[in-house]
């Protein structure tokens, strides 16, 4: 019987030891928001050109607290395994969430209202990336 707890009691201080190190925890996909023409590059007058290249924010839902992503894909690739009301395995760190898609992780940078721009107009708070027009 005693060797029964301390086994087991040593296989959960493995398992915890494990998770500590690895630092994933689990997120829920709240709603994603995709943006096919991607960010804007520049203004030509009060008409943005975009860089071609689709970007989505995603609303996740994280120790009690919602978080907005972006996810930016070269070629508008979405894994289906981030869909809405999926939980994914994510690590926070400062400023981005890393998102866990089987083992490849990839990083996803913590937005606000700031990154995007209101009715088409070059004016509004300065932003150090690239922004996509306000929904």
């Amino acid at each position: 019987m005693m060797c029964r707890l301390l086994l087991t009691a040593m296989l959960m201080t493995a398992f915890v030891a494990a998770f500590a190190e690895t630092g994933l925890q689990r997120a829920k996909v709240e709603s994603i928001q995709k943006h096919p023409q991607g960010r804007i590059a520049y203004w030509e007058g009060r008409t943005p050109v975009f860089d071609g290249n689709p970007v989505y924010d995603i609303t996740l839902q994280w120790n009690d607290k919602k978080y907005v992503v972006r996810y930016e894909s070269l070629t508008g690739y979405y894994p289906k395994a981030w869909n809405i009301g999926h939980e994914i395995r994510v690590k926070h760190e400062r400023g981005q969430f890393i998102l866990y898609r089987g083992d490849e992780a990839v990083p996803a940078r913590e937005i606000s209202s700031h990154d995007c721009v209101q009715a088409y107009s070059p004016e509004g708070p300065a932003s150090v990336t690239p922004q996509v027009p306000c929904e």
